[in-house]
């Protein structure tokens, strides 16, 4: 049996789909990581594995008949008996359009099996399609990926914070106003002693701005270096939403902080939750998608994230939960449900279960 995962080859900042091929190979499966073999007929495969459809065509739309050439694709492919997978990490790209969207419901029509991080989205997408085969697969944790002794002080060293303080993060980047409102309403609103807030990739403004408009450049600059600074002075740590954080530092982050704050209005799935439990932190976020879904089952706070009184309530539950020690148990769960090996050998099954 010969896979491919439908992605970029080469370094990536992706670690999902690093650790599942990684994972998957250890259990002794020919599988290989490439978006480029999807289109060359020198090689064959029993199995496609899509994960973000964007991936397909490396993230380039310029070619409006794109979306019809990659459906005669897996026609192709499909007459000469390979199967497909499609993962479902997103309802639709965050930053979609008409072909965008094309290509979405192509591979959601024409793959053999669709997985799904949690119940919510399956029972979603059944509704859209009737016909369809689902099941449910949970995001695994990135073992053995990370240093998970570090200390929280060692961390707070790291990046600066006094150690006195309750630091509630919000991770990755954040995509729009509203987001950065609602953060910033309920972490202004919540009563908490020595609170502090960590949001390394929040604002709109960059050092390197390559805007064509002068005046917005030059607005975009200036906010850089007016606005950061400020911010600090009231508590909370940011940056530009254009900084990658690398692979190497991210633990520091999840290490020093005390709570993790899902920062969207409306999302499927976030890797941010594994990635917090891993760390033994209590998350927050909206009940909305699989990732309400998973909070409420773990007992994580979850707010509604058009209430600013909700998200307040959620961050003083997540206070109480912190000092409970309930990130252990958050740890616990995902050891459990959610260890790569584990998750590993469902895809796997999935992978068989076609080869019938």
């Amino acid at each position: 049996m010969k896979v491919l995962l439908v992605f970029k080859e080469g370094e990536t900042d992706n670690l999902f789909v690093e650790t599942l091929y990684k994972g998957i190979k250890q259990e002794g499966i020919d599988i290989e990581v490439s978006a480029n073999n999807f289109w060359n007929d020198n090689y064959k495969y029993d199995i496609i594995h899509f994960q973000w459809p964007e991936e397909i065509v490396n993230w380039n739309y310029s070619d409006s008949d794109i979306a019809s050439k990659i459906k005669d694709r897996i026609l192709i492919l499909k007459s000469k008996g390979t199967k497909f997978v499609y993962t479902r990490h997103n309802e639709r790209s965050h930053y979609a359009n008409h072909i965008v969207d094309d290509i979405y419901k192509i591979v959601e029509s024409h793959c053999d099996i669709v997985i799904h991080m949690g119940n919510f989205s399956l029972k979603q997408f059944a509704k859209e399609y009737p016909k369809s085969v689902n099941i449910i697969i949970p995001h695994h944790i990135y073992e053995s990926t990370y240093e998970l002794d570090i200390t929280q002080n060692s961390s707070r060293r790291a990046l600066h914070i006094p150690n006195n303080k309750f630091v509630i993060t919000a991770f990755g980047k954040f995509r729009n106003t509203q987001e950065i409102m609602l953060v910033l309403k309920a972490f202004w609103k919540c009563n908490i002693n020595n609170k502090m807030l960590l949001a390394p990739r929040m604002l709109p403004f960059s050092k390197n701005n390559k805007n064509a408009n002068l005046i917005k450049r030059g607005l975009s600059i200036l906010g850089y270096y007016l606005i950061i600074p400020l911010l600090k002075m009231l508590n909370i740590y940011t940056n530009s939403n254009d900084i990658l954080i690398s692979n190497k530092d991210l633990p520091f982050y999840f290490s020093a902080s005390d709570i993790i704050f899902i920062q969207r209005l409306d999302i499927l799935n976030s890797g941010n939750i594994p990635m917090a439990f891993l760390f033994k932190k209590v998350v927050i976020g909206p009940n909305a998608g699989n990732i309400g879904e998973l909070l409420v089952k773990t007992q994580n706070p979850t707010f509604n994230p058009y209430n600013s009184k909700s998200v307040v309530e959620a961050i003083k539950n997540a206070y109480i939960l912190n000092n409970n020690k309930h990130g252990v148990c958050n740890y616990e769960y995902a050891k459990q449900n959610m260890a790569l090996k584990n998750v590993c050998n469902q895809y796997i099954d999935v992978y068989k279960s076609l080869m019938i």
